[in-house]
């Protein structure tokens, strides 16, 4: 299917549930719900606040890119893009996962248990968010 695609039938936003109207053009994402214009900039907005929902999307598949991109503007989209960018760099310089999780360990740190990213508790309470969204207690 290509993007954008907009729809005028009658369908409603899945967020809002405003139906589509002359004045409000609904798009369908990868997934084939609708968004409403609004909600499109609400979730891309959001997702700059807080980072474990970048990329912005629908049932796990990512908005489009022209959506992104025209709900943000082109400086918040740039911040956006280096913050997908940053999300997906898996990259490291040490020779394996068993040498990564020792260093975490040796520095008094733990890794996330669903993408392995070392963290550090400064302090606050025990449960941790992680980038990737999960949330665990930090049992160090």
């Amino acid at each position: 299917m290509a993007y954008p695609q907009t729809i005028s039938d009658g369908r409603t936003c899945v967020s809002c549930f405003s139906p589509a109207a002359s004045q409000s053009i609904l798009h369908a994402v990868p997934c084939g719900h609708v968004f409403c214009e609004s909600c499109i900039f609400k979730r891309c907005s959001l997702a700059l606040k807080d980072r474990t929902l970048i990329p912005a999307h629908c049932c796990g598949l990512e908005f489009p890119t022209e959506y992104v991109k025209e709900a943000l503007g082109s400086v918040n989209f740039t911040t956006y893009s280096r913050f997908l960018h940053d999300r997906q760099w898996k990259g490291t310089t040490l020779r394996s996962d068993v040498q990564y999780a020792a260093m975490v360990k040796r520095i008094g740190g733990m890794q996330c248990p669903r993408c392995g990213v070392g963290v550090t508790k400064i302090s606050g309470c025990e449960t941790m968010t992680c980038l990737c969204g999960n949330q665990f207690l930090y049992l160090y």
